[in-house]
């Protein structure tokens, strides 16, 4: 569904998007295109920096280079002439860092560099949509795409494909290590597969002991929800992709995803480390984040579902909007945690299992000092499914046991599931939480659990407390009244 590299859709009308604003193309004239092919293509990548600064280092990578887009490299910034061979030329040498000042600059074809060095982008402006990163109109392609190498950068721009729910724009980015992606926004309406949809950012690691590091990421939509594929025959396209190439370690914060036809970021089959920080959650559908493992957690992380008022521009219809989908795939592995989230559900469609559905797939993991606000009827907090049964891979190895710690989970809502529902996870543990629920609500059903433990916890519900089946579950110190703490009202990028 999601992690298509393929490229569609390239030999539309081009036309110029700019915050969803069309204007036709114009062509300069062949003198001053012979002018430009002069200065810029014919002299070489390493002509181009005669008057450029003789180097600097950002976020760690160190460049020999750092030419400016307009004054050195002859660069277009009213998005009228393409760009991209000029940005090939420096590719192909490395040791470049290409500073845009504010404008507009038009790609007309990818970019395409394997075994890249020590090569960025960075937005001059105050703002990442001070500089904007434009095709034509329908174009639906990863503007670069890279394969290898160590220390390549992107930051403070904007990737802006329009308003025409027709194509989008993507950056597919592989590294050993070093893979910087910093203040990049993606503007535009995002369209299904067969409008040209892609995957926004691949960041994607081949080293066991590289790093890359996604920080200040936005996309906001909004989009055209479609249907599982095998239903409805399309499908939307998520904004952070991750394969089973992925074997480093990847950290992602400070980044706001919000009105995703599908998978905010999905990574369930990379066996690299995928670990979320300090990060904003809206109204994904079907998940906002799929990861599991032992190197991977969420941690200072917000989510929230009410798609009742979600924004009137989205078009089709809002499916399954899990928060947190906790699997494996076929590595079945044992091991991460979640810690300092919140979970908020004001409304959510039916289909809607849980915020946090653990699958067979994912052994052993936690769940820490978070809070659920459920006021969605049908929706359960947590879900932690038996792993002789598994959904979405192999059998997790043990151990399988789930811990669940100074949770907090209130809220006003009726269901047929309990709040926490935990299957065949032996020794599982519930210890100084709280669940205050009014509704027709279960709180903790335990099933095929024995050695399980309830303890130092508040039970105020209106439904049943506790329901074992099959299960020895010890309990001690339940209080069955008081009140429980809620997730804060407001929350800012970056904070825990």
């Amino acid at each position: 569904m999601a992690g298509s590299e393929t490229e569609d859709g390239e030999n539309q009308t081009r036309k110029q998007q700019a915050r969803g604003d069309k204007s036709g193309l114009k062509r300069r004239d062949a003198l001053k295109m012979s002018a430009t092919a002069a200065a810029v293509g014919l002299t070489g990548a390493g002509a181009m920096a005669s008057s450029a600064a003789a180097s600097a280092e950002r976020y760690g990578i160190s460049f020999d280079r750092v030419v400016n887009a307009v004054d050195d490299l002859g660069l277009d910034p009213d998005g009228d002439e393409p760009i991209d061979s000029a940005i090939d030329r420096t590719t192909e040498e490395g040791d470049y860092l290409i500073e845009f000042p504010p404008g507009t600059y038009y790609w007309e074809d990818s970019v395409t560099e394997s075994g890249l060095d020590n090569w960025g982008i960075r937005g001059l402006g105050d703002d990442p949509t001070d500089v904007k990163f434009v095709s034509e109109e329908g174009a639906a392609k990863f503007l670069l795409k890279t394969n290898g190498g160590d220390g390549i950068l992107v930051e403070n721009v904007a990737i802006d494909y329009g308003s025409d729910w027709e194509g989008s724009l993507g950056l597919m980015l592989k590294a050993d290590d070093n893979l910087r992606v910093q203040d990049l926004h993606f503007v535009g309406y995002n369209p299904t597969q067969s409008h040209g949809t892609v995957d926004n950012l691949s960041p994607q690691i081949l080293d066991p002991d590289g790093k890359a590091v996604v920080d200040g990421l936005v996309r906001t939509g909004p989009t055209d929800i479609a249907s599982h594929g095998h239903i409805g025959g399309d499908v939307n396209e998520g904004c952070v992709w991750l394969g089973g190439k992925h074997v480093g370690e990847l950290v992602i914060r400070n980044t706001h995803i919000e009105n995703s036809g599908t998978n905010a970021i999905y990574a369930r089959k990379s066996p690299g480390d995928v670990k979320v920080e300090d990060s904003l959650f809206v109204n994904n559908n079907q998940t906002s984040l799929r990861i599991g493992g032992r190197g991977s957690y969420v941690k200072g992380c917000r989510f929230v579902v009410d798609t009742d008022n979600a924004t009137e521009e989205n078009r089709g219809e809002f499916i399954n909007p899990h928060a947190i989908v906790w699997e494996t795939d076929n590595r079945g592995e044992s091991g991460g945690y979640i810690v300092h989230c919140d979970f908020i559900y004001k409304s959510a469609p039916a289909k809607t299992t849980a915020a946090v559905w653990v699958d067979g797939t994912a052994g052993r993991m936690a769940i820490r000092k978070s809070r659920f606000q459920m006021d969605a009827d049908d929706v359960a907090a947590i879900r932690i499914d038996d792993p002789e049964d598994p959904r979405l891979g192999i059998t997790a190895s043990k151990p399988w046991f789930s811990i669940l710690n100074n949770v907090s989970i209130t809220g006003s809502s009726s269901g047929s599931e309990p709040a926490v529902f935990i299957d065949n996870r032996n020794n599982s543990t519930i210890s100084n939480s709280c669940f205050q629920l009014t509704g027709d609500r279960d709180a903790i059903r335990f099933r095929n659990s024995d050695g399980s433990v309830i303890k130092n916890t508040t039970i105020n519900v209106d439904g049943e407390a506790t329901i074992f089946d099959d299960s020895d579950v010890s309990t001690e110190d339940i209080s069955h009244s008081g009140s429980c703490p809620v997730p804060e009202d407001s929350f800012h990028i970056g904070d825990e």
